[in-house]
């Protein structure tokens, strides 16, 4: 009885469900952490970094394909997979650097937020607010200072230092002199100012 030799394989082969989901879903986390007004949390970069790799691994299997004549046909045969990560990937990139997904949240979220600063200018002038929820995001505080009322975004900061949203009706806001660090504020829309502490 002999063993029949098993032939060796003449394809690398399309990319498969890992290569395709992971995109995917490091597609989406990417969306979610542009989502943020201003910059997103300190884990886009790994993200960035593992996508970055995952298009490397895409690019030298389909180089592999192409360059060795008796894989072509493969690669005509399996054609829709090899474009589904382009199919994903793109479109993401696009909404991301078109900066769609922090509109679109904080479009979503403004009501809520507005209706709370509204309510605290017409009442108390110590008030703070501990962790909650307002729109689609989470906030780990808010407090009023003066006419204007600011929110830290919780998972919109980076781990060195917080970042939010002041609404201020009245024009650029004043912050609290005795924070801990100084603060970085910017006009974002409308009533709204963009915050960040700085070192």
């Amino acid at each position: 009885m002999t063993l029949q030799e098993r032939s060796p394989r003449s394809s690398i082969g399309a990319p498969g469900l890992p290569l395709i989901g992971s995109l995917t879903i490091l597609g989406i986390l990417l969306l979610y952490a542009g989502s943020f007004p201003g910059i997103g949390p300190l884990w886009i970069l790994p993200v960035l970094l593992t996508f970055f790799v995952l298009g490397v691994v895409w690019f030298v299997r389909l180089a592999v394909e192409l360059f060795t004549p008796e894989r072509r046909p493969g690669v005509r045969r399996d054609l829709l997979r090899w474009v589904a990560p382009l199919i994903i990937v793109f479109p993401l990139l696009a909404l991301g650097s078109q900066g769609e997904p922090e509109r679109s949240r904080f479009a979503l979220s403004e009501g809520s937020f507005e209706k709370v600063a509204r309510s605290v200018l017409a009442g108390d002038a110590n008030w703070k607010m501990g962790p909650g929820r307002l729109g689609l995001f989470d906030v780990s505080w808010a407090e009023r200072y003066g006419n204007t009322v600011r929110f830290a975004l919780a998972g919109g900061w980076d781990g060195i230092y917080e970042r939010g949203v002041i609404w201020s009706p009245q024009g650029e806001p004043q912050l609290p002199e005795e924070e801990e660090f100084e603060a970085d504020v910017e006009h974002y829309q409308g009533s709204w100012y963009l915050w960040n502490e700085n070192f």
